[in-house]
């Protein structure tokens, strides 16, 4: 039985990469050659903020914390990014400032769950109220505007590769060299084989000689950080502009995923682009001309919302029957 669940295991990663395959010779057959390949690249852009969450996320549950916050991270991050790189003139200190709040924010979340011993459910939850919050308050102390603030230059965008199938950002790149640093650094290295200790039985590990607390702090200050670039792409390249909701519900799509994938993160990533695919989808369907009349009455919307009926159809045909440790989310007293 155990070499049948290890089996289904490993098989798993190939099941869901053939349905991407299908997913995408099905948009190939549907769609004209230059729409094809728009969507290609859509999918691979709007796939970054998800997948990027999703690394951060999963190296924080890694060492047993499980921030529901990071939604509100990313709304944060986006809105320091925008005001960082208008103020520097630079894109690159625009980034450092995301990437910077992103991680103090989850270092104090990190204070809160360990020293604190607070909830962490409901720490997160706060983290994202407080940002709606902050963030509408902002936009109109700093812009004067209540809803939305466009980039002041184009030239605070994040550059993008030129490639034979489009532009495709760096921060896409980024992210997956983001992916297999954390699964080497989890793998082959001492911090994450106590890491993994101080997630799966902190007891034991507590016992052993590790600091809980610090390690855990430490590996949620940099799964923040990581947040953090999801957030500063958001604003400074997918979409150049920063609002009260930037996320869009984002930041909960890359919960699912790490959910879904068992804190595997490569695979968090695959779902990830299969969350960013079906957004590209809905663009693409809001512009045919047959759904003018229906975009025109309100129908827009609900083109919109296929991402997250997409979150909840991979959840339901690829269930993820690996079950993730118990004490993820936990409060912990160490011993004294």
């Amino acid at each position: 039985m155990l070499k049948l669940l290890k089996a289904g295991k490993k098989n798993e990663k190939v099941i869901i990469t053939l349905f991407i395959v299908f997913l995408v010779l099905v948009l190939s057959l549907v769609t004209r050659p230059e729409e094809f390949l728009g969507l290609l690249i859509l999918g691979l852009n709007a796939m970054v903020p998800i997948g990027m969450a999703a690394v951060g996320e999963i190296l924080n549950e890694r060492g047993g914390q499980a921030n529901i916050g990071i939604e509100g991270i990313i709304i944060i991050s986006a809105f320091f990014a925008v005001y960082v790189a208008e103020a520097s003139g630079s894109f690159l200190a625009g980034i450092c400032g995301g990437v910077f709040i992103g991680g103090f924010i989850a270092f104090v979340f990190a204070l809160v769950a360990t020293y604190g011993r607070g909830n962490q459910l409901i720490a997160g939850f706060g983290i994202n109220m407080i940002a709606l919050g902050f963030v509408a308050y902002f936009l109109f102390t700093i812009w004067n505007t209540p809803g939305f603030h466009i980039l002041s230059s184009e030239e605070l965008r994040i550059p993008k590769f030129i490639t034979a199938l489009g532009s495709i950002s760096w921060i896409f790149w980024a992210m997956i060299v983001i992916a297999v640093v954390v699964y080497f650094v989890m793998e082959n290295t001492r911090f994450g084989m106590r890491l993994k200790a101080a997630g799966y039985n902190p007891f034991v590990a507590d016992a052993s000689g590790i600091d809980v607390y610090k390690i855990r702090i430490a590996a949620c200050t940099v799964g923040g950080a990581i947040v953090g670039l999801a957030g500063s792409y958001l604003s400074l390249d997918y979409l150049g502009v920063v609002t009260r909701d930037v996320a869009q519900g984002r930041g909960f799509i890359a919960l699912a995923c790490l959910v879904f994938s068992g804190l595997d993160f490569f695979l968090a990533i695959e779902v990830a682009f299969i969350f960013g695919l079906s957004e590209g989808v809905g663009l693409w369907l809001q512009n045919l001309p047959a759904a003018k009349p229906f975009v025109v009455h309100g129908g827009g919307y609900f083109f919109l919302m296929i991402p997250y009926v997409a979150v909840l159809f991979t959840l339901i045909v690829f269930p993820r029957r690996e079950r993730l440790s118990k004490m993820i989310g936990e409060t912990y007293k160490r011993s004294e």
